[in-house]
């Protein structure tokens, strides 16, 4: 091999290396103990077998906690590309190039502010008497509106935030994405005249299917991180209508029980469906 062949596995192999063994060591290791019924005030557990993965489906609350994440998932990956095209398709059609590149930049504050400030600041927002988003429905009724506290709304409340953060970002991408298209097309169908709906369904989005969705597995995969978010502003709270997987895995870990064996078969349960669901979609939008 020569040695410009083999640079790139110079470089590579020791980064790679590194990585393999922050990724597998730790993964084993959950895999490992999910099978034993180990505790934090008792680490000296004994093989179990399968008997955590068994009792998981006889369990309530990781059936409720499955819910939660799905829907999680769907609200917040559906209504940031939702978003995100139909702001970027506004800013391409109705705003000046220098006024996107302005709008642009602004709307890139949300995405580089940290997550957990993001939260807080939300989180007072949504205050039932205190809170700027909730003050205009407690002037004008004269109730407080407590849209975190309320079982039917805090989901929702939650992924409001995250799609602000989020679509904004997105927004900008479509945009720019947009601006890289060829004229021709869309000079041609104005000339066939076709609706500005029209030019952009059947010929912008269509040219654009590839990174839109490369942008969805990139939302998809940072909805599954969405844990410090939903944590500040509701603690999965109220009850349990906020707590997605990770946070009950957390929960029994860490907070409730210390049945860090029971954690970890739902951390590798987790990593299991989402490898084979992220496969599955993958393939059939290729």
């Amino acid at each position: 091999m020569s040695q410009k062949n083999s640079l790139p596995a110079v470089f590579l192999t020791p980064a790679m290396g590194i990585l393999a063994v922050l990724a597998l060591v730790p993964t084993a290791y959950a895999i490992y103990i999910s099978f034993q019924n180990r505790e934090l005030s008792r680490p000296d557990g004994s093989l179990v077998g399968f008997a955590n993965y068994i009792d998981l489906f006889s369990d309530r609350r990781f059936i409720n906690a499955i819910g939660v994440s799905l829907t999680w998932e769907a609200v917040t990956v559906g209504m940031t590309l939702l978003i995100a095209v139909g702001l970027g398709i506004l800013l391409f059609e109705c705003v000046s190039p220098r006024t996107r590149n302005l709008l642009a930049l602004l709307f890139l504050v949300p995405v580089i502010l940290p997550r957990v400030s993001a939260a807080f600041v939300w989180k007072f927002a949504f205050h039932p008497l205190y809170g700027i988003a909730t003050y205009p429905y407690k002037a004008i009724t004269g109730q407080p509106l407590d849209l975190l506290s309320n079982p039917a709304t805090a989901l929702a409340t939650v992924a409001l935030v995250d799609v602000w953060q989020w679509g904004l970002f997105f927004a900008v991408i479509v945009l720019k994405l947009l601006e890289t298209l060829p004229p021709q097309p869309f000079e041609a169908a104005k000339l066939d005249h076709a609706r500005t709906w029209e030019i952009y369904a059947f010929i912008a989005l269509p040219m654009l299917k590839a990174p839109l969705i490369s942008l969805a597995f990139v939302k998809m995969i940072e909805s599954l991180r969405a844990f410090d978010l939903i944590y500040v502003m509701t603690r999965g709270g109220p009850g349990i209508a906020t707590e997605t997987l990770d946070m009950y895995a957390f929960s029994q870990g860490f907070i409730e029980s210390g049945r860090i064996s029971y954690a970890s078969s739902m951390a590798v349960l987790m990593m299991i469906a989402t490898s084979i669901a992220f496969t599955f979609i993958w393939k059939r939008v290729q």
